[in-house]
């Protein structure tokens, strides 16, 4: 009986415990369909049907910013600071202002924020949780320019010499990987460390290279088949290693456009924007293909978004599987639409390109909204953080010289 009673205090008082590690946001913010989310993380909430949401903080010794964004208003960002975070309970409720979509262009490139190297080429870019980590070289040096999202470089990491590095990385974890010629390594930005030791280049993508994202059951993969024009997805649970398929779209219906499309880039080789070496079949497959991303799976929150493109639906999903919504799109048919899906993981917004314009998708109705206009071409370097789109432009100078620079364009 004792042992008993003091196991039922012990829980108690973890219990207790546990609770006061937590703060319960709550408001009404009128709206229905808002994104609460913490900013930095996968954590966030949605207005119901009367504008009420609740969502609860784990974390009190830092600064936690939350942002609040809905289709059709304006975003904004309330921060709570260590001292405001050791309150049980905070309310936080105000009107969400209308925004005011008017098509409009982007200004001028002198007039937007981007990043220029003097004598180096910017070779690639990557962002890993709103820093913007920059590749930087020439054909001797290299280094890492480390910039906050105003593109204003704070600190530098050197790379080693003899390592020729052609690309940055990121992997379903968001870890910082610089992939060389033959090797990949794996960089502390928090740290600015470069291990010494490396993993061999295609160990690295058979293993990470279908990783789509990680979540504390399980890890979430991709599977392309060349032969079957299918792309699998499927996940694996962490501690059993047991795999388990989720979806599959099936492009085979399509072979015969994809040959039409083979058969005339044969005609007009000039027009093939990325040129196949030996012109193998496999190679075209997966370059006009599969890199067309008619299925897209993604994660906002805890809750799964599979863009089935095939059947022009968005669904979404909690972890258990269970359809919690689903809205039917209309992109998809549209012939000037660029077939990629943009995430904003900062904001939790999804972005498309119809045309030369960049569309917000809302994953609640399957609506798109033209948000900015601008010509990118859908194989540049591309990468979205807090409403800024990063964009890794190159130009050839008369000179016969190469100009190289990241730009930052805002919504």
């Amino acid at each position: 009986m004792k042992r008993v009673v003091i196991s039922f205090l012990f829980i108690l008082f973890c219990a207790t415990l546990s609770a006061q590690n937590k703060t319960v946001v709550y408001g009404n913010l009128g709206v229905e369909n808002v994104n609460i989310s913490v900013i930095g993380t996968q954590q966030g909430t949605v207005t119901d049907a009367k504008g009420d949401y609740t969502l609860t903080l784990t974390e009190k010794g830092r600064r936690i910013n939350l942002n609040y964004s809905c289709i059709g208003y304006q975003d904004t960002v309330v921060g709570l600071t260590p001292a405001r975070l050791q309150r049980d309970s905070i309310n936080i409720s105000f009107k969400m202002r209308k925004q005011d979509y008017t098509l409009k262009e982007v200004s001028i490139l002198a007039e937007r924020p981007h990043f220029e190297g003097d004598r180096h080429i910017i070779v690639d870019f990557e962002v890993y949780d709103g820093t913007i980590c920059m590749l930087q070289g020439n054909a001797n040096k290299y280094r890492l320019l480390l910039a906050d999202e105003n593109l204003s470089v704070f600190d530098t990491i050197l790379i080693p010499k003899g390592i020729r590095p052609e690309q940055l990385l990121k992997d379903c974890m968001g870890n910082c990987q610089l992939a060389a010629s033959d090797s990949v390594y794996q960089i502390n930005l928090k740290n600015k460390t470069m291990p010494f030791l490396a993993t061999e280049r295609n160990r690295y993508y058979a293993v990470m290279g279908n990783c789509l994202f990680l979540t504390d059951k399980y890890l979430y993969l991709k599977a392309e088949a060349i032969n079957g024009l299918s792309t699998l997805f499927y996940r694996i649970d962490v501690e059993t290693k047991q795999k388990q398929a989720l979806f599959i779209s099936d492009g085979s219906d399509n072979i015969t456009a994809i040959k039409d499309e083979w058969d005339f880039q044969a005609r007009n080789p000039v027009d093939l924007a990325h040129p196949v070496p030996g012109g193998a079949w496999d190679r075209f497959i997966q370059m006009f293909w599969f890199n067309h991303n008619s299925s897209h799976l993604a994660l906002t929150g805890n809750t799964l978004v599979y863009f089935d493109h095939d059947n022009n639906k968005i669904h979404q999903y909690d972890f258990d599987l269970n359809e919690t919504d689903s809205c039917t799109t209309e992109y998809p048919l549209k012939s000037d639409w660029k077939p990629r899906i943009f995430q904003d993981k900062a904001n939790n917004k999804f972005y498309t390109v119809i045309g030369y314009w960049f569309n917000e998708i809302d994953i609640q109705t399957g609506k798109t909204i033209p948000k900015i206009k601008i010509d990118v071409d859908i194989y540049s370097k591309v990468s979205l953080w807090h409403s800024h789109l990063y964009i890794l432009k190159r130009q050839q100078m008369s000179t016969g010289k190469v100009r190289s620079y990241v730009e930052r364009v805002d919504f």
